[in-house]
């Protein structure tokens, strides 16, 4: 019922943590697709849940990234989780209840998400995502901004969304500060000063 889309770019570690919390879920009808820009990295992951699409070549932006991967996804819920985040406990079940309870929305979106800074909870907290399920019916009739900016504001704030906000529990982990430059598809940055591993 729901694909977990997530964008990376040379984060191997920070990535694992996100796949792992991926797998916790235990939930068949389930997906998580990888999309892999970096021409330097190519990655595989023998699970039948988790598709990896290694690019040869960078998006121009953030959002020709995110337009690719909503594509790619099969399922006609897409969850939005970068690759430095992580699912809660039973984020995928407790989203798919919203939504069965709440039909006829194109995005769901929880109020809040766990907000972890170097690793460590600090409190509840918000933002733009904090867990966001967009519809394949709305990604497919919005236009994508050319931007690696304000793209998640973008698309779910400037489309005339049909948006519920659920007050359950949080179903993200946000994290920051993870000693890595956020750089999914910024365009040619040179990362090497972030590099950690």
């Amino acid at each position: 019922m729901i694909s977990v889309l997530t964008l990376t770019y040379q984060r191997h570690h920070i990535l694992e943590e996100a796949i792992h919390s991926f797998l916790l879920q235990f939930k068949e009808d389930s997906e998580m697709v990888i999309i892999n820009d970096s021409p330097n990295s190519h990655y595989t992951f023998d699970h039948p849940q988790v598709r990896i699409f290694n690019i040869k070549e960078r998006f121009p932006n953030i959002s020709k990234k995110l337009e690719f991967g909503f594509q790619q996804c099969k399922y006609d819920f897409i969850y939005r989780l970068d690759d430095d985040d992580l699912l809660a406990p039973d984020a995928l079940k407790i989203s798919e209840q919203f939504i069965l309870e709440n039909p006829g929305y194109e995005i769901y979106r929880p109020k809040k998400h766990y907000f972890f800074l170097h690793n460590k909870f600090e409190k509840i907290g918000g933002n733009v995502n904090n867990g966001n399920v967009y519809t394949k019916q709305y990604v497919n009739r919005i236009t994508f901004p050319d931007s690696s900016f304000g793209e998640d504001f973008d698309i779910t704030y400037r489309t005339n969304a049909r948006i519920y906000e659920s007050d359950d529990k949080p179903t993200m982990i946000y994290r920051w500060g993870m000693s890595t430059y956020h750089v999914s598809g910024m365009g040619n940055i040179d990362t090497q000063p972030y590099r950690d591993w």
